[in-house]
């Protein structure tokens, strides 16, 4: 019974194997569409965000990035080849091949490294990958690059091949500049008297073949290739954004956002759809459907039963914070030095992503802080729209500058700054009213509240204080990013005034940290203030007396790259159940454990992080989720802290029994980070050795010995230990059973 039971888990399992394993999962945004291409499966669309794909047969979206094999995120090209595997092209990261027969990656292509890979083409074994720098032709079955074509005719040097297409062999290369072409049989491609080139279409803005035609489209309007005269001829006459095909006919997309399709030489008529703005890429097969991209995300034109993909609304992830019911919540920038790529704020709920910006609710698209309150409530800040509150009904209310203590900056009374909001042991709210003060409420709507206005506690009205968390005994430790460190006291009253201080460090204090240029704050349990510089992290252990309102600092260290650290320039921190700080950095993630070591460093070299700029940490202690945010997405780090020798609760073994010779390797999940699993007989005799990697805490075994040898049936016992010590042992069993 067991070894059916058996086979059917092997039988039900996923065919596509995770890069990454169970330990990662990345969310980036692919909204912004680059390039899309549809075939019998269904579509694909080289994103920002990587590579999205719709499946025609389950309906359903798959999302591709880095952590599943991509050179990178940013895709700008992508194209079939005659064997059906698809080829991506990166945005400086390189080229990869993607086989679906097997759901997997190929290792990246390096050559194209550092380029930015525009376009691409496939004739049989030839690839040809046109970059900013020109044309490369890319022999597939050798994997090399045989040759590059840096001047295509006339046109200048190192343009970028934006477009290709290939019709009766002759590749058409379309520029910002005009569009060139040559025989693809031509001895010597790299001689720019093989090419014949064109300035005067301008800039080309598609390239499309149907019906052993050719069509350009360029900001003249569509031109059509005359193969007689072999030149390019007006066919019309209003400038477009983007060229595809249905139905065999040749679909034209205005700048306005008109859809038109060619009926017949220079005759053309409107598709009968609204507008669409902005088209940056439509599909261009015989098919009655239509896929167009656009930044705000793909539009189908024949069926209106696919649905739009859910994504978040950028992928800049700052400040998150899960919720009791497991929504994630994550805004899009930390102040207004970001406005030009400002979203507002995301939910991920059940897998969906929503995104909340000026066109459904907010204030403004600078959401900056988000927060809980005791009712599970989202709170948001926003850079002078003010705060809102995301109420039961699921509607959006303003805290409104006449109905609350709130104010505006001094110079503007109607542009209110919340930069932060955090949640106090009681459940009061307290938030920072930049340039005013800090505000605190009992709830929303409040019943009391207050203002601790920071000129009435002799502060200057141009302090901006930035960054809050609320330590021991209630203390608020606040930061300025040009004025360093600050703790708010309220004298145990916070809704009461007269008993307040407002208290910087001392000069002679203020002169240790390594700048005053501070921007985020974290208190740890163990009552330490961690200070995120822009030059290092600075550790003090506080001493405050509130009868007399002095701060002394009685221990103080400072963390910089010499001390293991990615970059010192520091934007995060976060705490996990075992006591460990994680810090976010320009170039990776660190960890430091309780003994004060840089014990861990994560970057895109040695982990599944998603990108190296860590702008953004949450721990999610129900689930055991170390969240990360950074600027080309989010990613999920699967954490696991147990006693020494204990299992903690987030281990799992599958398939457990195991079955001996089956196709399905045994998986331990939820190890501790990089551990080393030694796997040894019921006797004790070591079976064998699997070697831990940085970042990953999953491992698996294929049921060989150290020489190679399927092992007997039986009960095995395993350790699996870091280097930092964390160790988890536990046992299982292995069962007799043929490869199925």
């Amino acid at each position: 019974m067991i070894i059916l039971l058996l086979l059917a888990l092997l039988l039900s399992s996923p065919a596509r194997a995770q890069t990454c394993g169970e330990d990662w999962s990345a969310y980036t945004s692919m909204k912004h569409i680059e390039k899309v291409l549809l075939d019998s499966s269904g579509l694909w669309a080289a994103t920002r965000g990587g590579v999205l794909r719709y499946d025609r047969f389950r309906g359903e979206y798959d999302r591709l990035t880095r952590i599943d094999g991509l050179a990178g995120n940013r895709i700008l090209s992508l194209a079939a080849d005659d064997e059906g595997n698809l080829w991506f092209g990166s945005d400086g990261q390189g080229l990869s091949r993607y086989r679906p027969v097997t759901s997997d990656f190929e290792p990246v292509y390096q050559e194209f490294r550092g380029l930015a890979i525009t376009s691409l083409h496939s004739e049989g074994t030839k690839l040809f990958v046109g970059t900013n720098s020109g044309v490369s032709l890319f022999l597939t079955d050798r994997e090399e690059v045989k040759e590059t074509y840096r001047l295509l005719g006339h046109l200048p040097k190192d343009t970028a091949a934006l477009y290709m297409a290939v019709l009766d062999g002759t590749l058409f290369v379309g520029t910002k500049v005009g569009i060139a072409w040559a025989r693809i049989d031509h001895p010597n491609l790299q001689d720019p008297e093989s090419w014949r080139s064109t300035a005067r279409v301008g800039e080309v803005r598609g390239i499309v073949v149907i019906g052993g035609a050719l069509y350009v489209a360029s900001r003249l309007g569509v031109l059509a290739y005359d193969p007689e005269e072999d030149r390019f001829r007006g066919d019309f006459g209003e400038a477009v954004r983007s060229l595809g095909a249905r139905g065999g006919q040749v679909v034209a997309a205005t700048v306005d956002g008109r859809l038109l399709t060619r009926v017949e030489a220079e005759s053309w008529e409107g598709l009968g759809t609204d507008p669409i703005k902005d088209i940056t890429a439509i599909s261009d097969t015989g098919e009655e459907i239509l896929w167009v991209g656009t930044p705000e995300g793909l539009r189908v034109i024949g069926d209106r039963s696919i649905r739009q993909s859910s994504e978040p609304g950028s992928s800049q992830f700052y400040e998150i914070k899960v919720t009791g019911t497991g929504e994630l919540w994550a805004t899009s920038v930390p102040n207004d030095q970001h406005r030009a790529v400002s979203a507002g704020v995301y939910r991920l709920s059940e897998g969906k992503w929503s995104a909340f910006n000026r066109w459904n609710g907010m204030p403004n698209d600078e959401i900056v802080a988000v927060e809980t309150d005791a009712k599970g409530r989202v709170w948001v800040g926003s850079w002078g729209g003010g705060g809102l509150i995301r109420e039961e009904d699921r509607q959006w209310e303003a805290i409104s500058t006449e109905e609350t203590v709130l104010r505006g900056i001094p110079r503007n009374p109607e542009f209110v700054v919340i930069s932060d909001i955090k949640r106090d042991s009681a459940g009061h709210m307290w938030l920072i009213n930049t340039l005013v003060g800090v505000a605190v409420f009992d709830g929303y709507p409040p019943k009391r509240e207050y203002l601790f206005d920071q000129k009435e506690l002799g502060l200057a009205t141009d302090l901006d204080l930035y960054r809050m968390d609320v330590g021991p005994e209630g203390l608020k430790w606040i930061v300025s990013r040009r004025s360093g460190l600050f703790v708010l006291d309220d004298g145990g009253t916070p809704f009461t005034g007269g008993d307040d201080r407002l208290t910087g460090l001392s000069p002679d204090q203020m002169s240790r940290l390594t700048s005053d240029r501070l921007f985020d704050v974290f208190v740890s349990r163990d009552g330490r203030i961690w200070l995120a510089a822009e030059n290092g992290v600075n550790v003090i252990t506080p001493e405050y007396d509130r009868s007399n309102g002095r701060l002394s600092i009685t221990s103080w260290q400072a963390y910089d790259a010499s001390d293991g650290l990615p970059s010192a320039e520091i934007n995060a921190f976060e705490e996990d159940e075992g006591g460990n700080i994680w810090v976010g950095t320009e170039a990776g993630l660190a960890r430091i454990d309780d003994d004060g070591r840089v014990d861990l460093v994560l970057d895109t070299g040695n982990s599944c992080l998603i990108s190296d700029r860590v702008k953004g940490l949450h721990y999610d202690s129900d689930r055991g989720d170390l969240w990360i945010g950074t600027l080309d997405g989010l990613s999920r780090l699967r954490l696991s802290i147990g006693e020494e020798g204990g299992e903690p609760e987030t281990l799992s073994l599958y398939p457990n029994p195991y079955l001996r010779a089956g196709r399905q390797p045994l998986t331990f999940s939820g190890m501790p980070l990089g551990a080393t699993l030694l796997i040894y007989s019921a006797s004790g005799d070591l079976v064998a050795t699997r070697r831990g990697e940085a970042g990953r805490g999953t491992i698996t075994w294929d049921g060989l010995n150290e020489a190679g040898y399927l092992v007997a049936a039986g009960v095995y016992y395993y350790v699996a230990e870091s280097e930092s010590g964390e160790s988890v042992s536990g046992r299982f069993a292995l069962v007799k059973g043929a490869r199925p």
